[in-house]
């Protein structure tokens, strides 16, 4: 019997509803058209979708959104306010890790990015960006 199995079998009710909870993915991306595909794709891969399009409403749903467990956000945004930005406070307020996404690899703020946070650059398949919150994921 698969060690997850056996767990269900002797966890409280409590404890076993939250491993059969899909993952939560905050999709933070200001162009609305890559928004809703990624959306659909992540959703598809069987993940729970918040999408906002904007830094300042992520920061707000990562303050008031206690089921999100992973963020994944376009660096390059309108704004004082980046996905480096978003980033830093999943990290620091919510403990969260933050897969950077970016179509635009020549950008400054795409480069200084590179290294100190997990970049996906754009077009990416969604196999890619899954094994990236798959991975972020098995690091907590």
């Amino acid at each position: 019997m698969p060690l997850t199995k056996f767990f269900k079998k002797i966890a409280s009710p409590d404890v076993v509803a939250q491993l059969n909870k899909p993952t939560t993915v905050l999709l933070v991306d200001d162009q609305p058209e890559v928004a809703e595909v990624t959306q659909d794709l992540l959703r598809a891969k069987g993940y729970t979708v918040v999408a906002k399009s904007s830094a300042a409403a992520a920061l707000d749903a990562l303050a008031t959104n206690p089921d999100i467990d992973i963020v994944v956000s376009d660096i390059v945004m309108p704004g004082e306010l980046g996905g480096a930005d978003i980033a830093e406070f999943a990290k620091e307020m919510a403990g969260l890790r933050t897969i950077l996404i970016s179509g635009f690899p020549h950008h400054q703020i795409t480069i200084d990015s590179l290294g100190k946070y997990d970049v996906v650059l754009k077009p990416f398949l969604i196999e890619e960006l899954d094994d990236h919150i798959q991975a972020a994921l098995a690091r907590d």
